[in-house]
């Protein structure tokens, strides 16, 4: 919806499931909502993390929908409750990029997402067709962990585009420095530097569960 560059040669992928993202008090309609869709809830899934992510199946098209409640728990923690509303059909774009970065076992397709974000859209302040520099300092300047996934995953976004044969496209290069500069220059909470005394020397990711159908 936001990124042509999606459909680029490079950067083209499938798709095999759909994420959405409710508030806590709109979670209870839901099950209905999909059923009435044609898809089945995971039940057990449901009743054990429903209170945090729910789970449905779509059959007939073998697609599968994750719906986040309130924040997205994945290798890091993103609270949504205050951007669900900035877009209109989608969270914004500066969310859409830490939802990729936030990944600590990143893969080839989200990879190739992050590279489409940076290729379409500048950094700067504010939401409108640009990736929100303050929301994600807001986050990697608080958050150690999600800041130390996110330098790992930018490292491999560079491998990534000169194998692609992308690296000579400056605006994809030259957003990737800006992020970095602006991250490194930032100042750190007191709960980002203490984490940072401990390093690697203990694990700063979740390896959380997936759902899938055979």
């Amino acid at each position: 919806m936001h990124s042509p560059s999606a459909e680029h040669r490079a950067l083209q992928r499938t798709y095999g499931d759909l994420d959405f993202i409710t508030l806590a008090r709109d979670r209870g309609a839901l099950p209905t909502l999909f059923v009435d869709l044609g898809y089945t809830p995971d039940a057990e899934f449901n009743t054990l993390h429903g209170h945090q992510r729910l789970y449905f199946w779509d059959s007939a098209n073998q697609r599968q929908v994750d719906v986040f409640v309130d924040t997205l728990r994945m290798s890091h923690t993103l609270d949504l409750r205050q951007r669900l509303h900035v877009e209109r059909r989608t969270i914004p774009l500066a969310d859409l990029l830490l939802t990729k970065l936030q990944i600590y076992e990143i893969n080839e397709k989200d990879i190739r997402d992050i590279i489409a974000l940076l290729r379409d859209h500048p950094l700067g302040s504010g939401d409108e067709e640009t990736i929100n520099v303050d929301r994600l300092l807001a986050i990697l300047t608080a958050d150690w962990g999600f800041y130390r996934t996110t330098v790992k995953n930018i490292a491999l976004v560079r491998e990534a585009l000169s194998e692609d044969g992308l690296a000579e496209e400056p605006d994809i290069v030259g957003r990737l420095d800006e992020l970095e500069r602006a991250v490194e220059a930032a100042p750190k909470t007191r709960a980002w530097k203490l984490r940072a005394l401990i390093g690697d020397r203990k694990p700063w990711y979740e390896l959380p569960e997936e759902v899938r159908r055979d």
